[in-house]
Parts: C-alpha cells; structure tokens; sequence
C-alpha cells in the first residue's frame, strides 16, 4: 500500500437510485460520508444497510 501523498486523489464512490414499494416513492443516496433514504419526501438519515433494510420493511 502506498500512503497518501498531497496530489493523490481518492476515488469517491456514491450509489443513487430509487424504487416504488407498495405505491410509495423511495430514493436512496449513498456517498460522500453519508447515507439517507426519502420516503414520499421525507429524509431518513440510515447509518447502515440494515437500517435501510428495516426502513423499507415498514413500508411493506
């Protein structure tokens, strides 16, 4: 591994993406430090994919 020198710039990776679960809107973010879900407009702020799995579990 070689360490990080001033100039070297990390890769950021970010997922972006939605679904309809039982009619209602759902769009997930995750990247840039953070992760949340917005359910019909409202934010939810997940730490974890369990939190997400368990989000949408109270959707179905």
């Amino acid at each position: 591994l070689t360490p990080l020198t001033k100039g070297y710039e990390m890769n950021h990776i970010t997922m972006h993406g939605g679904l309809t679960v039982n009619g209602r809107t759902v769009i997930v973010h995750v990247g840039d430090g953070e992760a949340c879900a917005t359910v019909d407009g409202m934010h939810f702020n997940v730490r974890s994919l369990w939190q997400l799995y368990q989000l949408l579990r109270l959707l179905v």
